[in-house]
């Protein structure tokens, strides 16, 4: 049933004897409520300054491989307490099923190449704003939240791409519709961040608005070339 609209209006002022608050002034109960009422925002800024370095496991031929991948800052505040705290973040995402072997030499003599060795070459993408230097997104609708791992989904016309953190399951990267991940670095698998999510939502007590901001890098990653130990040979960028 909708609610009906009644004809009322309402007077504020600044008089502490208006016969209206019966000679209390009532400014200040206003502001609280006006206060309690407001929708509160938690901010998420994935930023293009490098912060280290993750090692990332893939399988192939029944052997594990570690390679290194960048990590960035991102930081994460809300406008009720103004706390922030930063974390470590991927922003490229390895196309494994693109992974390519090329074997290299450091130099031939007489048709026969010498110190040959083999290197790993593996397609890179990630998510960029295109026309602007920093992308907005309100993801507080799009959130996936389980005990071990949290999952934001970024969207916005034909942009998809998801930030996630914790023990991600595989599934959720098969099902995904799209290779876009942002994937968050701390000292305890995710659960750091998760928590920090968790805490500022029960502060502020209603569930607040999230807002993603994504910050343009300069380059783009196209290929990384990692050598057989996963070191970081060469990066390819658009």
């Amino acid at each position: 049933m909708p609610i009906p609209q009644l004809g009322l209006s309402m007077s504020i002022t600044d008089n502490d004897g208006s016969p209206l608050y019966a000679g209390v002034g009532q400014r200040e109960h206003m502001t609280t409520f006006d206060s309690a009422m407001k929708k509160h925002t938690i901010t998420i800024v994935i930023t293009d300054e490098e912060a280290g370095k993750v090692n990332v496991n893939f399988t192939r031929n029944n052997k594990t491989t570690e390679v290194e991948l960048v990590t960035y800052k991102m930081s994460m505040t809300d406008d009720m307490t103004n706390e922030t705290t930063f974390y470590e973040v991927t922003r490229d995402t390895l196309l494994l099923k693109e992974l390519k072997t090329k074997s290299i030499s450091r130099f031939s003599f007489l048709g026969i190449e010498w110190f040959k060795r083999e290197v790993l070459k593996l397609t890179s993408i990630s998510y960029e704003p295109l026309k602007t230097l920093v992308e907005y997104f309100e993801v507080s609708r799009y959130r996936t939240l389980r005990e071990n791992y949290l999952a934001y989904t970024l969207k916005k016309g034909e942009v998809v791409a998801n930030l996630v953190a914790g023990e991600i399951p595989e599934n959720l990267f098969n099902a995904s519709k799209t290779e876009n991940f942002f994937c968050v670095i701390d000292n305890s698998n995710g659960q750091r961040f998760i928590g920090d999510i968790k805490y500022r939502e029960k502060f502020l007590k209603m569930t607040p608005n999230v807002e993603i901001q994504v910050i343009k890098r300069d380059k783009s990653v196209k290929e990384i070339e990692f050598d057989k130990k996963g070191k970081v040979n060469k990066i390819v960028y658009l």
